[in-house]
């Protein structure tokens, strides 16, 4: 959630469901604002959040695109319920999602993606190319080989219950670095982002999230972390937009995999999760979702 510097309330117009598959209950938020002429937008959020993340900017896009959005909670996060897998892979969440595409009869999406979402769009895209249509990817993370080792040992570990509670601070202490420093576990100047607090209705709100789910948040992460993106990206064949924020630390990663995506653009700077910056970008998704096939 690096970069989310915004209230998660700002805009709260989106309804909330629950489609059920094998493993359980899966939770996503829905908005429709009209007959639109393009297809359903299905949007993916970073971890270790919630759909409730990506509300204000679903909303947006609904309201200002005349359109149908769906925003799920990746399993294992949020009110959905994880995968039945000790180590799922984001081939695995890309086919769940797909699943709650056939349980909520939609034949084909444009996808958009943050960060950990993005990952599980190209794999979306690659898995079942016949379902997607177009393919934003707001944030990507690439790791040489001593880095993936470094994130996989550190970054994400289970959170454990005990009877003192601390699992309480260490979620909230979790996202509260994520806000100063990248990667969180590395706290000197050489790694602090110098973007302040994160204000404290977010901190509430994506400690809540991660807390709800503190046994297997780590797992979507550590798929993410697994992922070759110079092995996956030049399988992409849809038209694909490759977005980052001004103050994402993913925006370099971004800028290089535009490189092995064929039929891609790229947008870097601006924009941002203020309430004029989520208005921007959704106007952004809207032209480049409603743009012809080529």
């Amino acid at each position: 959630m690096r970069g989310m510097k915004t209230s998660i309330n700002t805009i709260n117009d989106c309804e909330r469901a629950f489609v059920r598959l094998d493993e359980g209950l899966m939770h996503y938020r829905h908005a429709a604002g009209g007959a639109g002429s393009t297809e359903p937008v299905w949007m993916m959020h970073a971890s270790p959040a919630s759909s409730r993340s990506v509300e204000p900017l679903a909303c947006q896009i609904a309201s200002l695109g005349h359109c149908r959005v769906i925003a799920p909670d990746t399993p294992g996060n949020g009110d959905s319920a994880a995968l039945r897998l000790a180590q799922p892979e984001l081939a695995d969440y890309a086919d769940a999602f797909v699943r709650m595409l056939d349980a909520l009869r939609i034949d084909r999406v444009n996808l958009y993606g943050f960060h950990t979402g993005a990952h599980i769009a190209i794999e979306m895209a690659i898995r079942h190319p016949q379902r997607i249509r177009r393919v934003a990817l707001d944030g990507l993370l690439w790791l040489e080989e001593q880095e993936r080792e470094e994130f996989l040992a550190h970054y994400a570990p289970p959170l454990l219950a005990d009877a003192w509670g601390t699992q309480v601070f260490q979620a909230l202490q979790f996202i509260r670095d994520q806000a100063w420093f990248f990667p969180h576990f590395k706290r000197d100047p050489a790694h602090n982002l110098g973007g302040g607090a994160m204000p404290p209705d977010l901190l509430h709100g994506l400690t809540v999230d991660l807390l709800k789910a503190a046994s297997t948040y780590h797992l979507a992460y550590r798929a993410v972390f697994r992922h070759r993106l110079d092995e996956r990206l030049p399988e992409l064949r849809h038209p694909t937009m490759l977005m980052a924020d001004e103050g994402d630390p993913t925006r370099a990663t971004v800028q290089r995999a535009a490189s092995l995506v064929g039929s891609s653009t790229l947008h870097v700077g601006g924009e941002g999760w203020s309430p004029e910056g989520a208005a921007a970008k959704a106007k952004r998704l809207i032209d480049f979702f409603a743009s012809m096939e080529h």
